[in-house]
């Protein structure tokens, strides 16, 4: 019997192809893990926009509060945001999150988490979890600190105490989204005036294919192409990471000083 083991050319050949095909599908194994991790953000999403819609049944077609970290229990008066987030007491059992700075350095996405949010800043406490309960759906999986966080959306500033008959356009406003890197507490700030112009602040998290999930108001959730999708994620630092009328709740918008540059026409 005449047995012939395998040559060193032909070793060698077998080793390349598999090289190949491991460079072939790894990158696409990779693809589909990260469009799983998308379709769960999207779900989570979604989920979070039943138990908002639920609330606002309950509270007279009222959102709960934005949970600006630095703003309650507290009034905030100024005269440049619509008067819905203005002219009252904001408590913390009001806000869709507790309304706690969840970093030490609020405008640094590496700072470590502030040891008073571990303590108390739970989503469990928030206004919207009696209709979710389960604080799994308060985190995107493609959220590199979305676990230490425990939170990776966060609010549009104007979507805080919004009466629904406010709202123009339910399929095109979005009030949640998935913020990721530049997540430093609930609250979105989506808009600023400045001399330049209207700018973004906060930065949508652009982890998924190049583009943003996000939440409309009319219960939608839905992934957005970034137009600016390298922009590194620094508050302030974002350009026009996404189309600035996904924040406005009507165009015109006057009625916030901060949004209104940026939601003076349709696209």
């Amino acid at each position: 019997m005449n047995r012939r083991g395998f040559t060193l050319i032909e070793l060698l050949v077998v080793i390349a192809i598999i090289a190949i095909l491991a460079a072939i599908l790894f990158p696409v194994f990779a693809q589909a893990r990260e469009k799983a991790r998308q379709t769960t953000c999207l779900s989570n999403l979604r989920q979070l926009g039943t138990a908002f819609e639920m609330y606002r049944t309950d509270w007279e077609g009222r959102n709960p509060g934005p949970a600006d970290g630095g703003r309650c229990p507290g009034s905030w008066n100024p005269p440049d945001w619509p008067s819905w987030m203005t002219g009252f007491r904001a408590y913390l059992e009001g806000q869709w999150v507790p309304c706690f700075p969840i970093l030490t350095r609020v405008s640094d996405p590496d700072s470590p988490v502030s040891s008073f949010w571990l303590l108390y800043g739970h989503v469990t406490r928030g206004a919207i979890y009696l209709y979710v309960k389960n604080p799994d759906v308060y985190i995107c999986p493609s959220d590199r600190r979305g676990r230490e966080k425990r939170l990776s959306y966060s609010m549009n500033a104007v979507a805080g105490f919004i009466p629904e008959q406010v709202v123009e356009r339910p399929a095109e406003f979005v009030y949640l989204i998935d913020e990721g890197e530049t997540l430093n507490d609930g609250y979105f700030w989506a808009i600023a005036a400045g001399s330049a112009g209207p700018r973004m602040v906060d930065c949508p998290s652009i982890m998924h294919a190049n583009g943003a999930n996000f939440l409309f108001f009319d219960g939608h959730s839905k992934w957005v192409r970034a137009t600016h999708p390298r922009e590194r994620a620094r508050i302030d630092q974002c350009l026009d990471t996404v189309p600035k009328h996904y924040f406005c709740p009507k165009i015109p918008f006057p009625e916030s000083a901060q949004y209104r540059g940026g939601c003076e026409r349709a696209p």
